[in-house]
């Protein structure tokens, strides 16, 4: 891709976000203004998209896995 993003190709590139969402984040979303427009390099978005993505979510490994190995409870039958 080449060229600079306007506001609306920048929020396709986000992945669709609606323009409020948008202008509340507008100021930590790395851009450039140019008179009265603001450009967005895709190059940068996709390097700030991976420095602020959500990666990191602890998981109890054992507790996964016992809850995985438990045995599985018998079903009552109506009689």
């Amino acid at each position: 891709m080449t060229g600079f993003l306007s506001f609306n190709g920048m929020l396709a590139f986000l992945g669709g976000k609606k323009k409020g969402w948008g202008r509340l984040h507008v100021h930590e979303i790395p851009h450039m203004k140019l008179y009265d427009r603001l450009l967005f390099d895709p190059v940068e978005l996709r390097a700030w998209v991976e420095r602020t993505a959500e990666r990191h979510v602890p998981v109890d490994i054992d507790a996964v896995v016992a809850e995985v190995m438990k045995p599985a409870r018998k079903r009552r039958t109506a009689r």
